[in-house]
């Protein structure tokens, strides 16, 4: 990927909700944010991958592992924090 630009992403009571539950202790929104897109992704990927395999048929349903649901709070040490 080539220079990063900022995202802006338009916020209605049901979308801070949703980022209210993806943020756990010392998750930051931005963190949030990054970590469901990554999950979103990840599961297109498989998708594709797997319809390559079977003729152009995408598989009908996918699961996530419930532990893969929650981002770990990145470690910060001192004067990092908040950074």
């Amino acid at each position: 990927m080539s220079k990063q630009q900022r995202l802006s992403v338009r916020r209605t009571p049901d979308f801070d909700n949703d980022l209210a539950l993806l943020q756990g202790p010392g998750v930051t929104a931005s963190d949030a944010v990054r970590h469901a897109v990554r999950l979103l992704a990840q599961a297109h990927r498989y998708a594709d991958q797997r319809a390559q395999i079977h003729g152009g048929q995408r598989p009908a349903a996918l699961s996530i592992r419930t532990r893969d649901l929650f981002p770990v709070a990145p470690a910060a040490d001192g004067d990092e924090q908040g950074v």
